[in-house]
């Protein structure tokens, strides 16, 4: 199925159905740390990477082809979620819905966002860690050698890669640790 036939809900259709008591089927696709930083209250986190027929059938139940309810798919901007599309119809699923703009747009159209605590956000975890390498070549290409200055080409052709492939083995990693992985989240929606 192509992505242009895939339909989409825009923040305030979503938010007014669910006001209604309508029963949704909310899945976030973005990692952990992303969830926990604000999402859109309802939605169960399970990341892009861990979608499979198993971690589906656990988060929304098994696929039923004579009825079955929409599942929406969000993300931060969008990109994502249109990624988990083909991993939910290869597992059978049949009726995807993408959350236009993502929990992005959700936020800029005003409508309130559950937090999780204090929470650096993913991509500021990864700005910080580049930083500090970058300073810390530089630190060394003065005091230890100066081959320490040309391996900050390494760290320009992986921001490269990442930006054209939107691939960021840096930020797989940091996600990857204890901080970024605790997805507990009893705190009230904060707007």
């Amino acid at each position: 199925m192509a992505i242009n036939s895939v339909p989409t809900i825009s923040p305030s259709d979503l938010f007014a159905k669910q006001n209604q008591g309508v029963k949704i089927e909310l899945l976030d696709v973005r990692t952990p740390v992303e969830y926990r930083a604000g999402h859109i209250p309802g939605a169960k986190l399970l990341s892009l990477d861990e979608i499979s027929k198993e971690s589906l059938a656990r988060e929304v139940g098994q696929p039923n082809e004579t009825e079955q309810t929409s599942i929406y798919l969000t993300c931060k901007g969008g990109f994502r979620a249109e990624q988990a599309v083909d991993k939910l119809l290869d597992s059978g699923y049949q009726n995807p819905v993408l959350v236009e703009g993502g929990t992005d747009s959700w936020e800029q159209s005003g409508l309130p966002l559950k937090r999780c605590g204090g929470v650096i956000s993913l991509e500021r975890q990864v700005q910080i860690v580049i930083g500090s390498i970058l300073l810390l070549k530089v630190v060394f290409g003065f005091t230890l050698h100066e081959m320490f200055f040309l391996t900050g080409a390494l760290i320009g052709a992986g921001l490269i890669m990442a930006g054209i492939t939107r691939w960021c083995g840096m930020a797989k990693l940091i996600a990857m640790m204890p901080w970024n992985r605790n997805i507990n989240c009893r705190e009230k929606a904060l707007v």
